[in-house]
């Protein structure tokens, strides 16, 4: 009550009648609030709210303005950079569907070097549609790095490289490019809608905030949204850059150790 009187004070365009109407109002539910609880009021209830409210401070320091659309881009850059890694691993699938990968094997090259490549391509693109996507949300709509930009660059390029490794998993898990692609887009829109994309993750139910920290997509958004509009510092880079890298070398490992060189039956 004590926030909206004083916001309802500082507002323009009310007139006095208005103003005062709706300070009496505000008032009079405070007044109502204060009141002593008799046992007989607490029984039937009375006008209490219903859940408990704290304060959080969420950003690093004093002036630094929360951007509407800084989550929006952070949330949709992790969605459909994990559609383009995906993608990558469909036209891993189809490549090998289609013999290339056979004829690579008489190549003097090791699967090494084919998985790497295929790794390395897909974070380098990875990495120049995150730069294209910032730039657009920093010229277009305002939003600002207001942490360290080098932690900024740490965290874009862990996620590329997770993401390389994720659609290298999808791959060499996959048995057709047909089959395969419902699977992984359900897994992406699980994986982006647990780790806050589409809402931010304190919204989330106490139970599902601790249990979305093992998804790896809720590294990616916590580290982009602290570096963009929390203004943290790099140290608050480094829990959601390793954590992304090591979910990197687990889908690289595991990729390494399905890969084939032939379409399985």
């Amino acid at each position: 009550m004590d926030d909206s009187l004083r916001s309802l004070e500082a507002a323009n365009g009310l007139n006095t009648a208005d103003r005062k109407a709706l300070v009496d109002l505000l008032q009079g539910v405070r007044k109502f609030n204060q009141r002593p609880q008799s046992g007989a009021a607490t029984a039937r209830g009375g006008l209490t709210i219903p859940y408990t409210v704290k304060e959080e401070a969420v950003t690093a320091r004093r002036g630094v303005q929360y951007n509407g659309m800084a989550h929006s881009f952070a949330g949709m850059s992790v969605q459909f950079i994990l559609f383009m890694g995906v993608d990558a691993g469909m036209i891993v699938l189809m490549q090998r569907k289609s013999g290339m990968w056979r004829r690579l094997q008489a190549a003097p090259i090791s699967r090494f070097t084919v998985i790497g490549s295929r790794a390395a391509s897909a974070a380098l693109i990875a990495m120049l549609i995150m730069a294209v996507v910032f730039s657009f949300a920093r010229l277009v709509f305002g939003v600002r790095i207001e942490g360290s930009f080098a932690g900024m660059v740490g965290v874009c390029a862990a996620f590329a490289v997770m993401t390389a490794a994720f659609g290298l998993l999808i791959a060499m898990l996959g048995k057709t490019p047909e089959g395969t692609r419902g699977i992984s887009i359900l897994a992406t829109l699980i994986l982006v809608m647990l780790g806050g994309s589409w809402v931010p993750t304190f919204i989330f139910p106490q139970w599902l905030q601790k249990l979305t920290v093992a998804i790896p997509t809720r590294w990616a958004v916590d580290g982009l949204d602290a570096m963009i509009w929390r203004g943290l510092d790099f140290n608050a880079a480094l829990a959601p850059i390793g954590a992304m890298l090591a979910f990197a070398a687990l889908f690289g490992a595991i990729a390494i150790w399905r890969f084939r060189w032939e379409a399985e039956a």
